[in-house]
This record gives structure tokens, C-alpha cells and sequence, in this order.
């Protein structure tokens, strides 16, 4: 298997490097191929770019707490952060600590340890804490780290990446190697979807759902059409949120308007949160959606949901059906496109980390060794995955292990680097060769790369936050009448500040268009 994960890393370099923003990263790619070919061939050798001369093994020992989402045993955490640190301990004289929190409570938890001065060394978050993550001290710049301690990072991650995860000139955080364009639509269970006997062939909007979800619920009277994750329900649309926070361009397929405006302000808003509030008075959103503790997936593996809103990507059939355990219908609702928010997972380093470089160190390996790569994502062989064909690298669940059971679920894409990882059977063998292909193909938004600094609207921004909290679920979810909900909705937001929001990301996106033009 060694020999496989070798030849999987050097393709990945090749297939890996879009465009962040735009451009491949060429020059570089035969170089890191033949050098993570070697480092991936045995985990006792030393990755070349990785360590130079310097024999890390003699480092003192340190444990680096990591943290990411997702459901999984603590038993079984330990036995893969175990697995981990055999890797890392030769190598590194480090121990990888792996915590796993659940979807519903990690926000609240990742917050919790940041503040509270806990233990953590790195962590997963999505993009939309990064401004504020940054002007409020709680992750640190990589900057000084990277070419002691990360040098793969700085060689493999293009400087188009890059410049999405940096703010004044200093780099924040590590974008996971993963599709960075986005599509949106609606996932169903086939077989359900073929008893209704309607010809869903032709379904390109969300408002062209509305016949299938019907036919459901008269077919199926117990099952929800349309369940919520936690509480909330992606919203099929195309804006461009310009890094964080409100403001947005309305269309970023566009690329002739790079007008700041308050998404939920708009007529495409409007149109969506009423087409739900209609569909949760026919019964076919599950009511009070917005206090859904659940994630979607989980509901339609228990037979409770017939579909779901989600992201689109290619293999996204495959992971879901991992999720739910059952054949799953994707419909893509929405072009395909990208902007500096769609480099959505983010890996930090925590501002109290004892030890940035050591947890710099750990990103760089997991980012470059597959072996290690994989442990992470897919835990203990024979336990949580097994192989299928091992000359192509597919695996699949050992028998009796479903993704309802399993102990250490997988979510490759939350790790550093998935296109270095094993393919899962019912996903297309050349899975990481359509990601790459993906994301040429996605329209670029006018503002990919734009970081905003929302450093001077602090406390607007912060107001709006919970403004936002206290509609933005309930009205995309259907769970409120957006008659009156919306208008209220809109006028908080402006007590709240959010036309200075807007006035502020305005100037500083003229301004970066400028510079860049």
C-alpha cells in the first residue's frame, strides 16, 4: 500500500494546484513529486524540503492538540491519534492529540477553548471566522514558521492560495487541498424519488422541486420532503460574501458588478425565504426547522427525511451516500463558481499554542505524507475502513461498519490535504482528477483573493452577528413568515449598523480592484 500512496501523492501534485485564484502553480510540480514520492515511501525518512539538515527527532517531546468536527469515540480518537504518533514521534518527537467535537456543538466549542486559555494547538474552522479570528488575537501568523518548520506548505500551496488566507501581508491560515469551487443544490434518496414516478430529469431550480417534493409527500406521508442540518439550510444562490461578515456582490458570475450590498436586502432573498415559508405551510419542510438538533444526513438515514439542500461537487453522491447509507439523487441547482469564501476549511494555529512551530510542523506533515494523511482521515485499518483494491487505493467499510456506526467517521475533505488521501468505493476511482477539473471549470468572482479587515467596523459587525443569529435560520429554513419577519429582519440590521459595513468593505474592495487591475 506504501508503494500506492506514493504514486497517489505525486499525481496529486499535478491535479492539485488551480487556481486558488486562478493560476496553477507550475515550475514547482516534478520537484515536489519526486520529493514527496520518497518522503511517502517510508515514514521513518526524513521529508526532504520538511527538515534540510535538521535531525527534528531531537526536539524535545511535545504534544500538539488538534481539533476538528465531526461525531467519533473518544476510544477510538485514541487509538488514531495513537496510530498518528507513531508517524510523528519518529520524526518529530511529537504526539498528535486528536479531538473530535460534533457538527451542532463545535462552533460553541472551538470558541470555549479559545478563550478559556485550554490546550489547543490547531485547529479546522470554516472561513467566516478568519477576519475576526485575526483581530482578535486568537490565531497567530504562520509567517516566521513556514520556512523552518512548513517549507511543503510554502511549495505546494500556490501564493494565489495563499493570498485568501492572509491579511496585511502575513499568512493566517492553511486552505485545505480540497474542490474550492462550489455549486449548490438538493439531494434526495433515489429509490424514493423513482417511486413517485415523476420525471425529475428537468430539474435545474429550486423552485423545479416543487412537484417532486409533492409527489413525496403523498407517496411517503411519514417522511419529511425536505429536513434541515442543525438548524439551518444552504441558501442556492451565487454571492459572493467578500471573505466574511454582510456585504456582498449579489452575483459574482458577473464580472461586471463589484457592487457591495446587504444579501438579504435583495429580491433573490426574498424570492428563496418565501418559496420555504410556502413550502413549510404545504407540510414540506419539517416544521420548526430552524430548532433542528440533527444533521440532515443522519435524519434521512433513519428514515425520517426524503431530502436535503447541500453543496455540490464531484463524488458528492458517494459521501452522502456514506452518511445516509442509502443511493442518493444530486440535483445541481446553481453554476458552478469560486471566491476567496470558497476556500471555506481552514487550518489555524491557536493563539494558545505552547508551541506554533511544532503545530506548524504537524500541518506540514499531514499536508505532504499520505500515510499519515489517511490515518487521519480514515482511522485504523480493519477497524473503520478496509481495502478494497489496494493497486488503485480504494477502500470501503469492513463488514458490519456502515457510516451509522462506525466509530471514527470519515470527512476527508476537513483534513489538510484529500487529494492525497484513499479513494472510497462508490466514489469515481479518478475522484481527485474531477475535483481538479472542477475547479478549472468554476467562474471566478471579480473579488478572488480580496481579504477584508473588519478591524475599523468591529462593533457593527459584532451587532449585525446577532441580528443575524436571531433571523437568518429561521427565515431560510421556512420556519417564519417572512412577510413580517423579513422587514423586521432588515430594519435591525440597519439599527445594527450594517450600512457602515457595507460603506467600509465598498472602499476597500475599490481600492484592492484598483491595485489589482
Amino acid at each position: 500500500m506504501k508503494r500506492f500512496l506514493a504514486a497517489a501523492l505525486a499525481t496529486s501534485i499535478c491535479v492539485t494546484a488551480f487556481a486558488g485564484c486562478g493560476n496553477n502553480n507550475n515550475g514547482s510540480s516534478a520537484a515536489s513529486a519526486s520529493k514527496n514520492e520518497s518522503s511517502a515511501v517510508s515514514t521513518s525518512s526524513t521529508a526532504s524540503a520538511a527538515t534540510g539538515e535538521t535531525d527534528f527527532s531531537t526536539q524535545d517531546p511535545y504534544t500538539v492538540k488538534l481539533l476538528i468536527p465531526g461525531d467519533a469515540k473518544t476510544e477510538d480518537c485514541k487509538e488514531v491519534s495513537e496510530a498518528a504518533s507513531k508517524i510523528l514521534q519518529e520524526k518529530y518527537n511529537t504526539t498528535l492529540d486528536i479531538t473530535r467535537v460534533g457538527f451542532g456543538s463545535y462552533p460553541d466549542q472551538v470558541n470555549l477553548m479559545l478563550s478559556s486559555g485550554e490546550k489547543l494547538d490547531v485547529l479546522y474552522n470554516n472561513r467566516d471566522i478568519f477576519v475576526s479570528a485575526v483581530n482578535n488575537g486568537q490565531i497567530v501568523p504562520m509567517e516566521e514558521y513556514l520556512s523552518e518548520y512548513g517549507p511543503d506548505l510554502l511549495t505546494e500551496i500556490p501564493e494565489e492560495r495563499w493570498a485568501c488566507t492572509s491579511l496585511n501581508g502575513k499568512k493566517y491560515a492553511v486552505p485545505a487541498n480540497k474542490e474550492i469551487a462550489v455549486s449548490w443544490g438538493f439531494a434526495c434518496v433515489k429509490e424514493m424519488a423513482d417511486a413517485t414516478g415523476v420525471d425529475y430529469s428537468n430539474i435545474k431550480t429550486e423552485d423545479d422541486l416543487l412537484p417532486l417534493l409533492e409527489a413525496a409527500k403523498e407517496k411517503f406521508p411519514d417522511v419529511w420532503p425536505v429536513v434541515a442540518s442543525y438548524g439551518g439550510m444552504s441558501i442556492m444562490n451565487t454571492a459572493d460574501d467578500l471573505g466574511a461578515d454582510i456585504g456582498s456582490l449579489e452575483d459574482c458570475t458577473n464580472p461586471d458588478d463589484t457592487t457591495v450590498v446587504n444579501f438579504f436586502a435583495t429580491d433573490t432573498y426574498k424570492d428563496i425565504v418565501e418559496r420555504r415559508y410556502a413550502w413549510t405551510q404545504k407540510g414540506l419542510i419539517i416544521p420548526d426547522a430552524s430548532s433542528t438538533s440533527e444533521d440532515s444526513s443522519a435524519q434521512i438515514a433513519a428514515g425520517k427525511g426524503f431530502g436535503m439542500f447541500t453543496n455540490t461537487k464531484p463524488g458528492i453522491e458517494g459521501e452522502l451516500e456514506k452518511k445516509t447509507t442509502k443511493e442518493m439523487l444530486v440535483f445541481t441547482l446553481t453554476p458552478v463558481y469560486t471566491s476567496t469564501t470558497r476556500l471555506d476549511i481552514l487550518w489555524y494555529i491557536a493563539h494558545n499554542s505552547e508551541k506554533p512551530e511544532r503545530a506548524v510542523q504537524v500541518l506540514n506533515e499531514i499536508y505532504t505524507n499520505p500515510e499519515l494523511e489517511n490515518i487521519c482521515i480514515n482511522g485504523i485499518e480493519g477497524k473503520h475502513f478496509e481495502i478494497k483494491d489496494e493497486s488503485k487505493g480504494i477502500v470501503g467499510y469492513p463488514e458490519g461498519v456502515d457510516g451509522t456506526n462506525t466509530g471514527y467517521p470519515s470527512y476527508p475533505w476537513a483534513w489538510p490535504n484529500e487529494m492525497i488521501s484513499y479513494t472510497w468505493e462508490g466514489d469515481p476511482e479518478d475522484i481527485w482528477q474531477q475535483t481538479s477539473d472542477w475547479n478549472d471549470s468554476a467562474v471566478i468572482s471579480p473579488a478572488m483573493g480580496f481579504s477584508w479587515d473588519n478591524s475599523s467596523v468591529l462593533n457593527q459587525v459584532t451587532a449585525c452577528k446577532n441580528v443575524k443569529s436571531k433571523y437568518e435560520n429561521a427565515l431560510g429554513t421556512g420556519s417564519i413568515d417572512p412577510a413580517t419577519a423579513l422587514p423586521a429582519f432588515l430594519q435591525e440590521l440597519e439599527d445594527a449598523g450594517v450600512n457602515d459595513i457595507i460603506q467600509e468593505k465598498q472602499k476597500q474592495l475599490d481600492a484592492w480592484l484598483a491595485s489589482n487591475s
